[in-house]
């Protein structure tokens, strides 16, 4: 047995002193004793006249020796080394709510899987941390009765995984406390490298940090993919298993299947589902039966699909912009050519472009501008000689002169330039107008010298377009984006949704936690979904944790139990029974 004092061994040389006392020979006493008292004593004590007799006589001794040794000994400070479970003044105990802690393990979730290792943690003080997209503090330096009743309410949420900000969360709450931390997740992190680094920054600081994992293997076949367009939803489904599955994927609205396809998936390979769009709320479902559900389904909300009607005003046979309305499945498209323009009143939108202005009647722009106050829309598209053509006051932008080769840069992103968002300066122009923008109006794409391009103002309760990019002189029309930006300009004037504000995934959504159909500020039907492949990889192994950085359950740690006490308690007990022994004798 290892000692730490090893001076209170000399507390021993008590011991001399009682031994001499007990050797020392009282003088004989002569008492007389009556005969027949002395019989019935005799009698008495007769059976006592054995090797027990002798141990009864010197008791005393024995424990007036024993209590001795006893406080000499705890003088001497023993103690003993045990390994028990690591504890702590202050415990943070990191939770991960992610999805992927939704996976099944043996008919449990990871999540159920972590907050029974958690409760074996629960020593000192007690902090809880939430641990998704974003640290979320649930329980700060509470009790074990308080930590039990935060961590059975706690809901795992259907975001990514961020054990990294968890941690850093977790040292500011210790701050200059003693304690530890414990982190309880599968680690379906994108850089494990960095949560070690974490790991190791905090550790130096004094703070045992613990990892903990609730990984175990898993099958899933999962929807990583979404684009969600006017006319086609396509999901990418991929197969994360070792062999290969078929899938069948369903549009489902109104719980009923308006369309179903099935594919062979090979082993690690992504296959597409391309579908219709459908108006209204709907969801896409595969019929994948594995351990992982919530990439199982994704959720789709469109727009009413609202037909529009526009009137094209030109004198050319064929023009990009032409080719680019005819496309257009929503689009009720009306071609006039000067001297007789009809349905101006008829149309949502009015779209001017290629005219010979020689053969416009008087008062045409007139008419148009009466209609355009009256809450249509304008399209002016810029021409040669447009300086020339008496609509100056129309349009939402002075005419300056001629300008050669320019970029064509968005200044200004709102739903009709966000497809630019990446590259701002999408195109090249040989020749363009300069121009300044008019009080009221605003420039969205403009020049190298800030000419505007791309301008809107209004009249009355309508709006009216400048589109300053001459097709012939530029290589816009040849772009994919060139239609999607007629479509864009076509849905804002004949206030369409775009369907993008109608579909988001769940990193978008900050204050949303889990995947579903929402209603935004003007009351409409939004989707939020996951989508993401990290988080679907449930079956990943996590073969990169070292055993200095990674633990399986709860960790031991060699502790010095001291014995002073329980010694001293001992011969406190003793002292007593030897107080109720001398009292039993008589003595007292």
């Amino acid at each position: 047995m290892p000692i730490a004092n090893t001076l209170g061994l000399f507390a021993f040389l008590a011991l001399i002193p009682l031994i001499i006392i007990y050797l020392r020979r009282p003088k004989p006493l002569e008492k007389v004793i009556p005969s027949l008292m002395f019989f019935m004593k005799g009698q008495k004590h007769a059976a006592e006249d054995s090797f027990f007799k002798k141990i009864l006589r010197n008791l005393l001794f024995l424990i007036q020796i024993l209590v001795i040794c006893l406080i000499a000994l705890s003088i001497a400070s023993p103690y003993l080394i045990t390994s028990e479970k690591a504890t702590s003044e202050n415990t943070v105990i990191i939770i991960d709510t992610s999805a992927s802690s939704q996976a099944l393990t043996n008919g449990a979730t990871r999540f159920e899987k972590s907050i029974d290792i958690a409760k074996d943690y629960f020593q000192g003080r007690i902090s809880i941390i939430s641990a998704s997209d974003a640290p979320e503090t649930m329980l700060e330096d509470g009790t074990r009765n308080q930590a039990t009743a935060i961590i059975n309410a706690i809901k795992p949420k259907d975001t990514p995984t961020n054990i990294e900000s968890s941690l850093y969360e977790a040292e500011s709450i210790l701050q200059e406390k003693k304690g530890r931390i414990v982190v309880i997740s599968d680690f379906l992190v994108e850089d494990i490298n960095e949560l070690f680094k974490a790991k190791r920054i905090i550790s130096s600081k004094g703070i045992d940090v613990e990892f903990v994992s609730t990984w175990s293997d898993a099958e899933n076949v999962g929807i990583v993919g979404l684009d969600v367009n006017k006319y086609n939803v396509v999901v990418d489904v991929k197969n994360f298993n070792d062999e290969e599955v078929e899938i069948t994927a369903a549009v489902i609205k109104d719980e009923i299947a308006l369309d179903r396809k099935s594919k062979k998936i090979s082993a690690k390979s992504k296959e597409k589902f391309d579908f219709e769009t459908p108006t209204g709320i709907s969801q896409i479902v595969i019929n994948s039966n594995d351990d992982f559900k919530l990439d199982d389904i994704v959720y789709i909300s469109a727009p009413e699909k609202k037909h529009i009607n526009v009137l094209l005003i030109t004198n050319s046979e064929t023009s990009y912009i032409m080719k680019a309305l005819e496309s257009f499945k929503d689009v009720n498209l009306e071609i006039v050519q000067p001297p007789i323009v009809r349905g101006i009143e008829s149309n949502d939108i009015i779209i001017i472009a290629d005219i010979d202005i020689d053969l416009i009647l008087p008062g045409t722009f007139e008419e148009i501008s009466r209609e355009v106050g009256n809450g249509k829309s304008l399209i002016i598209n810029t021409q040669e000689g447009i300086e020339d053509m008496g609509i100056s006051w129309l349009l939402p932008v002075e005419i300056n002169g001629r300008g050669n080769n320019t970029k064509a840069c968005v200044k200004l992103i709102n739903e009709i330039t966000n497809q630019f968002d990446n590259d701002r300066c999408f195109t090249t122009a040989k020749k363009y107008f300069k121009s300044s923008i008019k009080q009221d109006s605003i420039s969205l794409i403009e020049a190298d010298d800030s000419s505007p391009l791309f301008a809107i103002g209004s009249r009355g309760e309508g709006k009216i377009v400048y589109y300053g990019i001459l097709d012939e002189q530029s290589d816009f029309n040849t772009q994919t984006s060139y239609p999607i930006f007629w479509n864009d300009l076509l849905n804002y004037l004949a206030g369409v949704g775009d369907i993008n504000d109608y579909n988001f995934m769940i990193q978008q959504k900050p204050k949303i936690k889990k995947v579903g159909f929402y209603e935004n500020e003007n009351k409409d039907k939004i989707a939020v979904n996951l989508i993401n492949e990290l988080e679907s990889d449930v079956g990943i192994e996590i073969m990169p944790f070292e055993n200095s950085e990674f633990v399986p359950g709860i960790s031991q740690e060699n502790v010095a139990l001291d014995l002073d006490l329980y010694l001293i308690t001992i011969a406190i007990l003793l002292m007593f029974f030897e107080i109720l022994y001398i009292k039993s004798r008589g003595d007292l």
